[in-house]
């Protein structure tokens, strides 16, 4: 089973053709232009497709007898009608149907026949319907359809377009139609001309008739001047009956050639019958009766033409005089538009003097011919004529014409007055043609001064539906509109044709413009207001809205500005943004306004704040609320570039940015509101007495967050340092800022040891150092250890020592180090070392990044052992170290725990090998082992 789409399927076709219906030509044509219906699925492995079967017969249409070629096509039809998957195309079913109308035998089944023989695609289906349909005809000897087929046979061989027939099958079918009537003229003379007269009546004007084969024989058979395939020299013969075939056939009866002559569409058969009529039948052709006369002037055929004039001129009882009372009067007109210029020069004369009463419309019509010397005399028939007569609508189609056109604008300008032209004649030549064109923009030009006719009349000219295929017209409207102040065009009306496209551009142009619209109403605001919501008018309804002088901040209100604010098209929320910032005060944000129009300040500030901060509010609100307070606020507004834009002033007091609104918000979870409150923080942080809180801030997970504890902790003591946000030497807290090493954030580790480095003297101690070292960050153990030996080293070492710089420590000094309170001597550190050993508690909870997992505690062997590593590691770089705290390390070798004296050997060992010479007590000197 085949789908398609195809409008019309085989079953339609049968419908129309049980029912008589006078369609069925028409509909059979558009059925066979319909492209072949697409299988369901795809044909099975081997099977023929009908567009296989049709390479096939064109495969055999190449071989090079004819006993082949048609052993091969008789091949190929039987194998695939045979077939059941796929079936044959439902068009095969056309051969059957087309032969069953014919039997039928009905005058609308034989009409339609004949419509399908001269113009039905050549497609198999329609084609085996159609040849044994002529078959058929040659057998009964029906010369109706046998002429509309062989008409067609004769044809097609040189026309294009869609056939499925061979170039030879066509050639045999033609020389077989002439066969028939060469038999038919030997056999049965009296009926070869009615047969003959069948087929030559149905070529078209168009006709190539040199291609010919059974026309050229009708008229040329005698010159012999042919093959077996085409005719030579030229056909058709000037003398058509000299050499025509069976010329004592067409003797007989001048009725065959009289039908052919009021039938035919071509010139050649046309002549063909005037020449027999006056070569077999002159006298017949003095017999003639006026009506047969009449018919001759109504076929567009300058040969028939040429004939009707000269049998017109040479009978005296068909004087110009009689043709009235003959019934030729309206025939002799017809002649003024035919293709014969013999005809039409009679015709012409005929009608200037017998004609008078013509009428106009009959003479405007003939305005319009192909014909130069039609067009002069209805012209000039025109134009003799009272120009109030003719009428001023009928002299706006003259215009039309070039040969009435400078006479009808003269007329139209010279015999009427203004007010006798209504508005609807000169709406209709500004939409008219060409030359009407130039006449209305002549006469508004010379009839009318500035300001008229008013914009009442443009508007209606726009208002033309024309005006929509009519870009000329309308331009000239708009400029003429245009020229009007906007205020006198009204509001709604250019409201309503910005939503029309020729119109839209210019009306958006003139909108832009205007500084007032005194009519625009409120039901004009709202127009507006839906019309943002449109790509079209989008950008000229915010320039018209954001007019304060058309619109007020008032009309557009709050809620729809809000609203608008909320959207996420930036082309809206930014129009609202801009909007609200330079036009509306933090009182107009007041949810509880009086009537008119008045609200609370603070009540406003709220709003504010809870449309910046607030959790349901959409990013947009947030972002035009947060924009709003940062250009209000009276240090951060005068920075932000929306302020500098809009030349804002700001409206807030530094009192409404109160720590209570802003520092939550530092911890949201939200980005921009961060961002938000840690911009106002900045500013505020002094003004709140919240620097003692940054602290908090160094451990968040938001970076712009940690700025703020970082830049006020890090600058501190810093003279170029912006005092309101950063912290003075003082006012460090040792506590807060060693509480920083334990920190989950790395940063904020490193930020507490770089203030300890900086600011030791002030905050550090020994004390401090011991706590340090049981961190379960091993920088923060080794920076301990450091800052113990730099700081608190023996009073005994020189002033101006310093270790060698170890590897991966941050911020070492480049000045000898700051006394910090030293040591008595070399036993006081290490009584402090062993106690700082023999002391630690249970580790604090190692913390290896900002990511780590779930926290333990550590044990108190595992924070010794740590320590151990950390001492032993700066003992190896530095041989005056190493050998202060080796007797200490040594003394914990004897300790029960075996971690713990297992980590003070491995230390001392390491040692041992970092420093030949070294004294430890218990292991001897490395030189005296080696001796």
């Amino acid at each position: 089973m085949a789908s398609s789409p195809n409008p019309i399927d085989i079953e339609n076709v049968k419908q129309l053709a049980a029912s008589g219906s006078p369609a069925l030509a028409e509909v059979l044509e558009a059925y066979l232009e319909q492209p072949e219906p697409t299988p369901d699925a795809p044909p099975r492995e081997g099977a023929l497709t009908f567009q296989a079967f049709l390479q096939l017969l064109a495969t055999a249409q190449g071989l090079r007898t004819p006993e082949q070629r048609r052993e091969r096509a008789t091949d190929a039809w039987k194998r695939f009608l045979a077939q059941v998957d796929p079936a044959p195309p439902p068009r095969l079913e056309l051969a059957d149907l087309l032969v069953r109308i014919y039997e039928e035998d009905t005058d609308a089944g034989r009409s339609a026949l004949c419509d399908a023989a001269r113009s039905a695609p050549l497609v198999f289906g329609a084609w085996g319907g159609l040849k044994r349909i002529y078959k058929l005809a040659e057998a009964r000897l029906d010369a109706e359809l046998f002429g509309a087929l062989a008409f067609r046979f004769d044809t097609e061989v040189a026309r294009g377009g869609r056939r499925e027939v061979s170039r030879g099958t066509l050639i045999y079918m033609r020389r077989r139609a002439w066969r028939f009537l060469r038999e038919l003229g030997r056999s049965v003379p009296e009926l070869y001309p009615q047969f003959a007269v069948e087929v030559l009546r149905h070529y078209p004007p168009d006709t190539r008739f040199g291609d010919l084969w059974v026309a050229n024989h009708v008229w040329a058979h005698g010159t012999g001047k042919y093959d077996g395939r085409s005719f030579h020299g030229g056909v058709p013969p000037s003398d058509m009956v000299k050499h025509r075939a069976f010329g004592d056939a067409w003797k007989r009866s001048p009725d065959p050639l009289m039908l052919l002559l009021s039938t035919c569409q071509a010139d050649p058969p046309a002549k063909f019958a005037i020449q027999g009529l006056r070569k077999d039948f002159p006298e017949a052709l003095r017999s003639v009766t006026p009506a047969w006369l009449a018919r001759l002037a109504y076929r567009p055929l300058a040969s028939a033409h040429d004939f009707l004039v000269e049998t017109l001129l040479g009978s005296p009882e068909l004087h110009q005089s009689k043709l009235r009372s003959l019934g030729l009067h309206d025939a002799a007109l017809a002649l003024l538009d035919s293709p014969s210029a013999k005809a039409r020069a009679f015709a012409i004369e005929y009608a200037r003097a017998h004609a008078a009463d013509l009428e106009a419309e009959r003479l405007a019509a003939l305005l319009g011919s192909a014909h130069k010397d039609t067009r002069a005399f209805a012209a000039s028939a025109l134009q003799g004529r009272g120009a109030r007569a003719l009428g001023h609508a009928f002299l706006g189609r003259l215009l039309r014409h070039g040969e009435t056109e400078a006479w009808a604008a003269k007329a139209l300008s010279e015999s009427f007055d203004r007010a006798e032209l209504p508005e609807g004649f000169l709406v209709d030549m500004i939409y008219g043609e060409p030359a009407q064109k130039r006449w209305a923009a002549a006469y508004f030009k010379a009839k009318y001064r500035p300001g008229e006719p008013g914009t009442g009349f443009w508007v209606r000219v726009l208002d033309d539906p024309r005006h929509e295929d009519d870009d000329q017209a309308t331009s000239t409207a708009l400029d003429a509109l245009g020229k009007y102040p906007i205020a006198a065009i009204g509001t709604p009306w250019l409201l309503t044709a910005l939503t029309r496209k020729p119109l839209g551009d210019t009306v958006a142009t003139w909108l832009r413009k205007a500084d007032a619209l005194p009519d625009l109403t409120a039901e004009g605001v709202e127009r507006l207001k839906g019309l943002v919501f449109s790509a079209e008018t989008r950008a000229v309804a915010l320039e018209v809205l954001g007019n304060p002088k058309i619109v007020t901040p008032r009309q557009l209100t709050l809620p729809w500005l809000l609203a608008l604010a909320r959207r996420a098209d930036p082309a809206l929320n930014g129009f609202a943004r801009r909007y609200l910032l330079a036009h509306m005060k933090p009182q107009d944000f007041d949810p509880g306004q009086d009537a008119g129009g008045r609200g609370d300040r603070e009540a406003g500030t709220a709003k504010l704040f809870a449309l910046a901060l607030g959790e349901k509010e959409p990013e947009p609100m947030r972002a035009f609320a947060q924009t709003y307070l940062r250009c209000h606020h009276p240090v951060l507004g005068p920075e932000q570039g929306e302020a500098k834009e809009l030349e804002l002033k700001p409206a807030l007091k530094r009192s409404a940015f109160t720590a209570e609104r802003i520092w939550p918000a530092l911890f949201d979870k939200r980005e921009d509101v961060r961002r938000f409150a840690a911009l106002v923080t900045r500013a505020e942080l002094r003004a709140w007495g919240y620097q003692a809180r940054v602290y908090e801030l160094a451990h968040s997970d938001a970076r712009e967050v940690r700025n703020i504890a970082f830049d006020a902790l890090r600058k501190a003591g810093d003279p170029s340092a912006d005092p309101a946000m950063t912290l003075a030497v003082e006012e460090l807290d040792p506590a807060q800022v060693f509480a920083l090493t334990e920190s989950l954030k790395k940063s904020a580790r490193e930020l507490g040891l770089s203030l300890i480095l900086k600011h030791y003297a002030r905050i550090g101690g020994p004390e401090r150092l011991g706590w340090l070292m049981q961190s379960a960050d091993r920088e923060v153990r080794l920076f301990a250890v450091r800052m113990l030996w730099e700081k608190h080293r023996p009073r005994d070492l020189p002033t101006g020592w310093q270790p060698r710089a170890a590897r991966g420590e941050a911020g070492d000094p480049a000045e000898p180090p700051e006394d910090a309170g030293r040591f008595a001597d070399v036993e006081a550190l290490r009584r402090f070392l062993r106690y700082v050993l023999s002391g630690i508690p249970a580790g604090r909870s190692p913390e290896p990044g900002d990511d780590a997992g779930p926290r333990r505690r550590l044990s108190a062997s595992e924070a010794k052992r740590h320590v151990i590593e950390i001492v032993r590691d700066l003992a190896v770089e530095d041989a005056a170290f190493a050998a202060l705290v080796a007797p200490v390390i040594a003394e914990f070798t004897g300790s029960v725990a075996k971690g713990e004296w297992q980590a003070c050997l491995a230390a001392l060992m390491r040692l041992r090998r970092a420093h030949p010479g070294l004294e430890i007590e218990g292991l001897g000197s490395v030189g005296q082992e080696s001796a």
